[in-house]
């Protein structure tokens, strides 16, 4: 009996001693900021590049092309077009030292020609800080689906989607970076006399009650009226319940000029793309701080939200500040909004939530 009472405390002891010598080296492994972790990065793949083979050849020269065009794409990528120009006069130098790792896809010669294609892994860090560093916020929109309500009047008179430049032509011109899947609508005449009969009172038009037969929260809706050389736009889009309207206006001297409409409907789409990226924009100069609690069943749980907590663009770093078997706080230092914060921890299958000013994440069921 003495026996077993020695062996039974002993045992206790033994399971104390490994639950602190655990504890001290996850504390240790998992004590970190996002600076100690893999490094991630802004990713601008299948970039090509082609040229002739010639005496001048050189390939270097279309490396370097191939990493000029990269830096571009990725800046199309992550910034508002009012933006892009405050970073095209950057040196060189300075966003070569931005890329992580170069990749060679495909080189091909063949005759007197030459094609490269590249894959480039930029810094996530080092890009923030150069954009930081020059008061640039940056966005990064996830790709949705929204439905784009063309609704054309030629001199008051409005014309059939089959008649509509915009309609029939939306999907084949295409943009750099695109994020929105475009969805075209059914020509239903009776929408169309909804929208005629108040043409002049759009306001009071429920976009809603037109596009909710496509099962799809987003959309893009476009009245545009042409008269006397002018192509007027009223815009009303609706990303993830956030509701924005623009007026825009076009010179346009001709509307069966397709080399004009081509350009009209490019920067509409660009107008439209700005806007969805408005909605994700990232202010680095002012980075916001949560304190939060995580409930988890073991430490694989724990080391799961480690693993996401990495991932997310907007979160610059983080500590574990206190830790026990089930439940771990963090102290999380982020950019942009909790909005913001809430929908990339979603994308990731975790929770966020606030009660009165508690703040506990939850991993999805």
């Amino acid at each position: 009996m003495k026996n077993k009472l020695i062996s039974n405390f002993f045992n206790d002891k033994i399971k104390q001693y490994i639950f602190i010598i655990l504890t001290a080296t996850i504390l240790s492994i998992i004590f970190f900021t996002k600076s100690y972790s893999e490094e991630k990065v802004f990713t601008v793949d299948n970039i090509i590049v082609e040229g002739k083979v010639d005496l001048n050849f050189s390939r270097d020269k279309y490396i370097k092309k191939a990493l000029d065009k990269s830096f571009e794409l990725l800046m199309s990528k992550i910034l508002l077009t009012s933006d892009i120009k405050k970073i095209k006069n950057i040196n060189k130098v300075k966003y070569e030292n931005l890329v992580n790792s170069f990749q060679i896809i495909e080189e091909v010669y063949s005759k007197d020609k030459y094609l490269i294609k590249v894959k480039v892994n930029y810094s996530e860090n080092k890009v923030k800080k150069l954009l930081s560093e020059k008061n640039i916020s940056f966005s990064n929109p996830k790709k949705i689906s929204a439905v784009f309500f063309p609704i054309l009047f030629l001199d008051n008179k409005i014309k059939n989607f089959n008649e509509n430049f915009f309609y029939k032509e939306w999907n084949n011109i295409q943009i750099e970076n695109e994020v929105i899947n475009f969805l075209l609508p059914l020509d239903d005449l009776d929408d169309i006399t909804k929208i005629k009969a108040i043409k002049n009172n759009i306001e009071q038009l429920n976009i809603d009650s037109l596009v909710n037969k496509y099962n799809i929260d987003n959309y893009v809706f476009a009245l545009m009226n042409y008269e006397r050389n002018k192509l007027k736009i009223y815009l009303k889009t609706k990303f993830e319940n956030n509701d924005i309207s623009k007026n825009i206006s076009y010179d346009l001297k001709n509307f069966n000029d397709n080399e004009k409409l081509t350009y009209i409907l490019k920067d509409l789409k660009t107008i439209i793309t700005d806007l969805w990226k408005k909605n994700n924009l990232v202010n680095l100069s002012m980075p916001l701080s949560i304190n939060l609690q995580f409930k988890h069943k073991n430490l694989k749980d724990l080391d799961g939200l480690k693993n996401t907590l990495n991932k997310v663009t907007i979160i610059n770093n983080f500590d574990l500040e206190k830790f026990s078997i089930n439940n771990s706080y963090f102290k999380i230092y982020y950019y942009g909004s909790p909005k913001n914060l809430r929908s990339e921890l979603l994308n990731f299958g975790y929770n966020l939530n606030n009660d009165n000013g508690y703040w506990e994440v939850k991993l999805n069921d």
